[in-house]
């Protein structure tokens, strides 16, 4: 077998063609359209902007190829052409064309202005192209090849990729090191610490997140909390943070292990900032004796027990349930 590898390009209406013409061929080892809404949009929105990764492609006979790899970007430009959906782009991405995004948003193929749909359909798409593969197993191995991620983002470290602060973002990061050094975890907690506290500041009586939806929440108060603090408001903010949740562990609270305590970290931060009290006087006089009055209520035992079957609950349900006994006022 002799293996080779080139790269084609076509534009978008040419290759799309290709697919409707049966030209190119998806195999049958290959997963249905698994994108949501908001994949598919970005798709559109990187294909108008920075382009789309390169599909890949077996060299059949006759002119024809199989598909390897694409099938959810080609699927997904494809059904926004044929008008399948509207434009709903992710507002806790960054956007470099905003202009684009009000074009956009909300639209469907066929309403938008006839220079953006001839830039869609003439944008040029690449395609690596392998010939020489004349047996399926080979071409099995290559789509598991390319699909192959041996050590993913995980969500600590997606958190830390789309809040990223050249300067603060490393703090947070050294922090979070003395806290976890497993994997960011440390950082993931010290972000829910800073987006708590964000909220916080802000009063909470109109806010509702339900916690399939927890990381939206996180890294739109994060990026507010970054984007407002000074990198010395900041240190100072990281250095209360660990000291109470010093405090915690020496009550038996593992923040670490229970990450859902971040929250309470947050309101004892705000609280004794409110008092104008360090951390250590502030939990000695009056922030051990809440938390552990808290830990006894039964609405917050009860709370902590559907968290940790994985039941859907909220983060103003865990709020509520806290400002009983560390009574936050909002700013």
């Amino acid at each position: 077998m002799q293996l080779k590898r080139r790269r084609v390009q076509w534009d978008v209406e040419t290759l799309l063609n290709k697919v409707k013409r049966g030209e190119i061929e998806v195999p049958r080892f290959q997963r249905g359209k698994v994108w949501n809404r908001k994949k598919r949009s970005e798709a559109i929105y990187s294909l108008l902007t920075i382009g789309l990764p390169d599909i890949v492609l077996i060299e059949g006979e006759g002119g024809k190829y199989l598909l390897l790899d694409g099938l959810q970007r080609i699927s997904a430009v494809s059904d926004f052409i044929e008008g399948d959906f509207k434009i709903g782009l992710d507002d806790h991405l960054s956007h470099i064309d905003q202009g684009l995004v009000e074009t956009l948003e909300g639209k469907r193929f066929e309403e938008l202005p006839e220079e953006v749909k001839r830039e869609l359909l003439g944008a040029e798409w690449g395609a690596v192209v392998y010939s020489g593969v004349n047996d399926f197993e080979v071409a099995k191995e290559i789509f598991t090849r390319i699909n192959y991620k041996p050590t993913p983002l995980n969500q600590q470290e997606l958190l830390m990729v789309l809040t990223y602060d050249g300067e603060k973002t490393p703090l947070l990061k050294e922090f979070g090191d003395k806290l976890s050094p497993r994997r960011l975890k440390g950082f993931g907690i010290l972000a829910r610490v800073l987006a708590g506290y964000t909220l916080l500041k802000r009063g909470i009586k109109d806010e509702y997140f339900n916690f399939k939806r927890y990381y939206d929440w996180l890294y739109r108060w994060l990026r507010e909390a970054l984007k407002n603090l000074s990198v010395e408001k900041l240190e100072s903010l990281l250095e209360g943070a660990m000291e109470f949740i010093e405090y915690l562990k020496g009550i038996g609270v593992d923040v670490v292990k229970a990450p859902y305590w971040s929250d309470i970290v947050a309101f004892l931060l705000l609280d004794s900032e409110r008092e104008n009290l360090s951390p250590l006087e502030y939990w000695n006089r009056q922030g051990r004796q809440r938390v552990e009055s808290l830990r006894k209520d039964p609405d917050w035992i009860k709370h902590v027990a559907e968290r940790n079957k994985q039941k859907p609950a909220t983060l103003r349900e865990r709020f509520e349930i806290a400002a009983k006994y560390i009574p936050v006022k909002g700013g």
